[in-house]
């Protein structure tokens, strides 16, 4: 049976800086929009406007398998923590769950146009899903089938995101940022962050659940402390925040930008100050960022179709 127990390692030697020079993996035929690790580090799954998704076995350094049905661009993927399924989303607009162990498919069909963004609630009983249909779908990853749909957007979603207790954070192109607190099986809206500057790109919460990072338009990022809602803005980049990442640990940020024309930059932020730590360069606009489980590593996604793969230091 497939499974997640293997500990990945890569790049013995020591690091001189905070990031290695990167792996690069060039097997898709097109934009890498989605990204992530099983809970072992040792799995990669990448979604690609290829209309695939590639399951990379790090250990190996190589594609483990394979998975196609999607008619359209796979815009997203994620894997459920401790579990062996796999959900993507595609522009065909639906969703897919993909079970790694029987290959059993389970399509959510639901959404009336492009489906942006999924992710897992922590104990992978729910996954949540986006749409340029302006809304947001919960689904019951046992039977496959919706249990709440938030319709809150007046514009496309496009990021969600759970965080630790399975509260559900949504961002949208309607320039907000909506809080969905769980409570007695049902997801009601806390807490609504409207930004001036542009529609919402992507979301990722800390580790502790409090802290919630939104990269937007033109280059800026938004950091929102959930429990006092105050909201610090950064300008982070040049180009659009398409991806945001927190370490494990919650002590580092990741955020990537880029131009459709010209390679994008991932940034390394010291959360406690707020400060720039270091630049990584990728030869494409970087569309989507993940940090393994155990903190060693960071991946991105690009326009290009390549995987960049750092060996990161942890910030002390």
């Amino acid at each position: 049976m497939f499974r997640f127990l293997a500990i990945l390692v890569l790049l013995a030697s020591a690091a001189t800086t905070r990031a290695d020079d990167p792996l690069i993996f060039k097997h898709h035929a097109g934009w890498v929009g989605g990204l992530a690790f099983s809970s072992d580090s040792r799995y990669l799954a990448t979604a690609s406007a290829d209309k695939s998704v590639h399951v990379l076995d790090l250990t190996k350094k190589k594609a483990d398998r394979v998975i196609r049905g999607h008619r359209d661009i796979v815009s997203a993927v994620a894997i459920a923590p401790e579990h062996s399924i796999i959900a993507s989303a595609s522009f065909d607009h639906t969703a897919r769950l993909y079970n790694l162990d029987s290959e059993a498919v389970v399509v959510l069909k639901g959404h009336r146009g492009v489906v942006t963004s999924v992710a897992f609630s922590p104990d992978a009983k729910w996954v949540a899903t986006g749409s340029i249909d302006a809304t947001a779908i919960i689904w019951d990853v046992a039977t496959g089938k919706p249990v709440q749909e938030i319709k809150a957007h007046r514009s496309w979603v496009n990021a969600v995101a759970f965080n630790r207790i399975g509260d559900l954070a949504t961002a949208g192109s309607d320039n907000t940022v909506r809080l969905w607190r769980f409570k007695e099986m049902v997801w009601t809206e806390d807490a609504v962050f409207t930004f001036p500057e542009g529609e919402v790109r992507s979301l990722a919460f800390a580790p502790n659940g409090k802290t919630l990072a939104a990269g937007v338009r033109y280059g800026v990022l938004k950091v929102i402390d959930l429990p006092a809602k105050k909201v610090v803005t950064r300008k982070a980049h040049q180009a659009d925040v398409w991806a945001v990442a927190f370490s494990p640990d919650g002590k580092t940020l990741a955020t990537g930008d880029g131009d459709w024309d010209r390679p994008g930059t991932v940034k390394l932020w010291d959360v406690a100050k707020w400060k720039k730590m270091e630049v990584l360069k990728t030869s494409g606009e970087v569309l989507s960022l993940t940090f393994s489980p155990a903190g060693g590593h960071l991946a991105a996604g690009c326009w290009d179709g390549t995987v960049h793969l750092w060996r990161v230091k942890p910030n002390r």
